[in-house]
């Protein structure tokens, strides 16, 4: 029995997310906040460029968890760009504490799919897993901005204005995620 328990400690400790892991996620969220200013720069010819920032989280996200392969790399991901946003914007801590909420979803779903596999890390393997957990991370963001653009903010954007916006959001959250796994599948190999 002490050798059952022993062994169970060990398969826990090799799930932990070690130093090198961390510096993954961090590169991602520093290259999803550097896509970021490229959305911004999108205002100035496209007004509604939110559509964008979701398309670069989801790409950004899926490349950290077919890379990093841990679980709650995603609360990590968000925790580093949100603190990213708060040295250099100066957003207010509320905002970064909301914000960290959206992973949780998201790894709720990947952690119950990768029961279904022999090897629990082949979850970040399966493209169709890997779009509906970054398409639940975007649209709980995406809905906790247009809450807070709508509530916090004040600032009137129509129903239909929103949905439209949302809708666009989606299929690039998707294209984002798919883009993501095969660059990841690559970048993995690569790696090792």
């Amino acid at each position: 029995m002490a050798e059952l328990a022993t062994g169970n400690k060990l398969n826990v400790l090799k799930k932990k997310v070690t130093a090198v892991d961390l510096i993954t996620i961090v590169i991602f969220a520093v290259l999803y906040r550097v896509l970021w200013y490229f959305f911004k720069f999108a205002g100035v010819v496209f007004p509604f460029n939110h559509t964008f920032v979701y398309l670069f989280c989801a790409f950004c996200l899926v490349l950290c968890w077919v890379i990093v392969r841990r679980p709650y790399a995603s609360v990590y991901f968000t925790a580093a760009w949100c603190a990213i946003n708060f040295f250099i914007q100066g957003e207010i801590p509320v905002y970064w504490v909301l914000v960290v909420i959206a992973p949780l979803l998201p790894e709720i779903y990947l952690n119950m799919r990768s029961k279904s596999f022999t090897n629990r890390d082949e979850i970040y393997s399966s493209t169709k897993d890997l779009i509906v957990a970054a398409v639940l991370y975007n649209v709980i963001y995406e809905a906790f901005v247009w809450w807070s653009i709508n509530s916090v903010y004040q600032i009137p954007v129509p129903f239909n204005l929103i949905a439209i916006v949302f809708a666009i959001s989606i299929i690039g959250m998707i294209f984002g995620a798919f883009m993501a796994k095969k660059l990841g599948v690559r970048l993995k190999a690569l790696l090792g």
